[in-house]
């Protein structure tokens, strides 16, 4: 029953971390760069979710209630602005909130982040998936920014994302091809970016697991030498009454 609910709370705060990170990415994207109407419409309703599932998480996870970032996190302002009071989403105030989310967003990632952080922490796979998501969050917008102008096939960020997502990795379906030279050499950080955080998560993940069967050696070898020091005393212990029954014996004699 123990691990059933381990599980069960690893599962839900990996699901929160997603949700927390995906947010935080798609509110800084929307603020900065022109997204299409169905794109924008997934990320309200993503804010929307990732608030709801945020407060739910503080209100039932203890010790963290009562932090400052709970009002911020909370508000899906993007839902309340542009769906319900009908304002424009590149309004400059619906800009700022947003990016004081992205901030709160940042918090609530480090509080609610309990063994699964640990996990990251201990392991180092921190490294590799900062490089990952770093490369993913930066190069989308930097390809978008020297592409767009002048190449047919990135006309929106959409399409950069697309573009970066099949390089980082190494698809390459080849429906988009960079036509500048800043463009080529962003393809290339890219591909080689994708090698390294590659070979940071895989070295992570050994040395976890390495790590892990040594412990787990360890405890068992423990355990064997506290039973033989107990099977060693309780013989030593059945020696001393042999030789106490012995010496009985001999005084009757």
């Amino acid at each position: 029953m123990k691990d059933l609910q381990k599980g069960v709370r690893v599962l839900s705060e990996v699901i929160i971390l997603l949700l927390l990170g995906l947010d935080g990415l798609s509110l800084l994207v929307s603020t900065f760069l022109p997204l299409q109407p169905g794109t924008f419409s997934r990320i309200v309703l993503l804010d929307l979710l990732t608030s709801i599932t945020v407060v739910t998480a503080y209100i039932l996870r203890p010790g963290v209630r009562d932090r400052w970032n709970i009002p911020v996190v909370m508000v899906p302002f993007y839902f309340i602005g542009v769906n319900l009071l009908g304002a424009n989403p590149d309004s400059v105030i619906l800009a700022v909130l947003n990016l004081i989310k992205v901030v709160g967003l940042f918090i609530a990632f480090r509080d609610l982040a309990g063994s699964v952080g640990e996990f990251i922490r201990t392991s180092r796979l921190g490294y590799g998936l900062g490089l990952f998501v770093s490369v993913l969050f930066v190069f989308t917008i930097v390809f978008y920014l020297v592409e767009s102008p002048v190449n047919p096939l990135v006309r929106t960020y959409e399409d950069s994302l697309w573009y970066v997502l099949q390089t980082i990795t190494t698809v390459g379906y080849g429906d988009i091809i960079p036509v500048t030279s800043l463009g080529r050499l962003t393809g290339v950080i890219i591909m080689i970016s994708a090698i390294a955080s590659t070979s940071l998560i895989t070295a992570s993940a050994t040395s976890t697991l390495l790590e892990t069967l040594r412990k787990e050696q360890e405890r068992i070898d423990s355990t064997r030498r506290d039973e033989f020091r107990r099977l060693s005393d309780k013989l030593d212990e059945l020696e001393m009454k042999l030789e106490r029954i012995e010496d009985m014996l001999e005084k009757r004699r």
